[in-house]
């Protein structure tokens, strides 16, 4: 079963303020992972979450994604539909993880490149539609000459629970922490533009690193002084990697890992030992408020206190970093390793509906579960919704609340 958390795209009064929330959660004999989303004080929701058990039905390979759009919200979306589909076509996918997770990042920004498929509904599109996308399908030229997203893109930090491993693959700055007896330890490095191989590779594709000037005025207006905010490219984008912003991908006489922006990602593999514990995968939104460590001992101090529900505890993680020194979208994903994980290695992922029971929350107050592909325990509408979050159980399995 494929869960992918779209949650709110534009503020809507009817979904409440800047806290509510979109989660989920599923486990199977391995593992236990539950997600959450929450706009904050952002106008639009440009984060995508994905989270798979089983990827593939034979090799217990789970899958989980965090997407971080800026520009706009499709190419995150896309990805989050996309990513893990195309990584099983990849011809390494079975015998080397690894290097089919290296190329999927190249696969998928060609693609966007080349088709404007990022832009087209999924195949079970949900029923609130806007008269926006309407009239943009409808005023479409087939014969208009495609133009790929230029000041549109994404992070993809992606991590995969393969045997006794953990292949963690990143671009741009969501994080992927592991949590060994307490410990964190980073799985991914956040690109930014001022660090120094990044900045290097910029400069010599033609690029510039600048740096934000926040000018600070007394009373009278009189400028008092200069602080220094953010490195940017070009004074714009501040992160060095992404799928999309092909503005930053037109040097034809350099390869793709060459560009001022680069798809190509860092990867990192890990042993699955008794003392892993869990996996924290967030978009910046956290990570700009909390350090990896702090993150860590957020959820485990909650962990050994008993909390047995990995929902309330992403969302609580959320709550705690809302309004302190940022307003940005957040969204999480804790995976926990149970109890003899590393001795099971060949347990299988699948997790029958049978078997399970899969939490869907928006909000504080409603919940519903999922069973046999069917809402129910909600306030379920005509139009399969429940309580803001629409769902199309099956194979794709996709929660949006709000509309565009």
């Amino acid at each position: 079963m494929v869960f992918i958390l779209k949650s709110f795209r534009k503020a809507n009064p009817a979904m409440g303020d800047a806290t509510t929330k979109c989660s989920a959660g599923e486990e199977n004999d391995r593992i236990k992972y539950a997600m959450s989303s929450m706009k904050g004080f952002r106008d639009e929701m440009e984060d995508a979450l994905t989270a798979v058990l089983d990827l593939d039905g034979y090799s217990s390979t789970s899958f989980f994604g965090v997407y971080d759009g800026h520009g706009g919200a499709d190419v995150a979306l896309y990805c989050s539909r996309q990513f893990h589909i195309e990584l099983t076509k990849e011809p390494d996918y079975g015998n080397n993880l690894r290097t089919a997770l290296e190329h999927v990042y190249f696969r998928i920004d060609k693609k966007l490149k080349r088709s404007d498929e990022w832009k087209r509904e999924p195949a079970h599109p949900p029923v609130n539609r806007t008269w926006k996308n309407l009239l943009r399908a409808a005023l479409c030229d087939p014969k208009e000459r495609y133009v790929p997203p230029l000041q549109e893109g994404t992070t993809a930090c992606v991590a995969l629970i393969r045997g006794n491993q953990i292949i963690v693959g990143n671009i741009g700055d969501s994080r992927c922490v592991l949590s060994r007896n307490g410990q964190a330890n980073d799985l991914s490095t956040d690109h930014k533009p001022d660090h120094q191989q990044e900045r290097a590779r910029i400069e010599r594709a033609g690029g510039q690193v600048t740096r934000d000037e926040n000018p600070q005025r007394d009373i009278t207006g009189r400028l008092v002084s200069m602080d220094l905010g953010i490195h940017r490219i070009g004074g714009k984008l501040a992160i060095s990697r992404a799928i999309g912003d092909f503005q930053y991908k037109q040097n034809k006489t350099l390869s793709p890992a060459e560009q001022i922006v680069t798809c190509s990602p860092d990867i990192r593999t890990v042993d699955i030992t008794d003392d892993t514990e869990f996996l924290i995968i967030a978009s910046d939104g956290i990570w700009d408020v909390k350090s990896s460590q702090e993150a860590v001992d957020f959820v485990r101090q909650r962990l050994q206190s008993g909390e047995t529900n990995l929902r309330a505890i992403c969302e609580r993680l959320l709550d705690s970093c809302l309004g302190r020194r940022m307003s940005d979208n957040m969204s999480v994903i804790v995976v926990e390793f149970k109890e003899g994980a590393r001795a099971n290695p060949t347990a299988t992922a699948e997790a029958r509906a049978d078997e399970i029971e899969v939490n869907i929350e928006v909000g504080q107050s409603s919940s519903a579960n999922v069973e046999g592909g069917q809402p129910s325990n909600g306030n379920d509408d005509d139009d399969g919704s429940v309580n803001g979050c629409i769902g199309c159980f099956g194979r794709l399995d996709m929660f949006e609340a709000g509309e565009d």
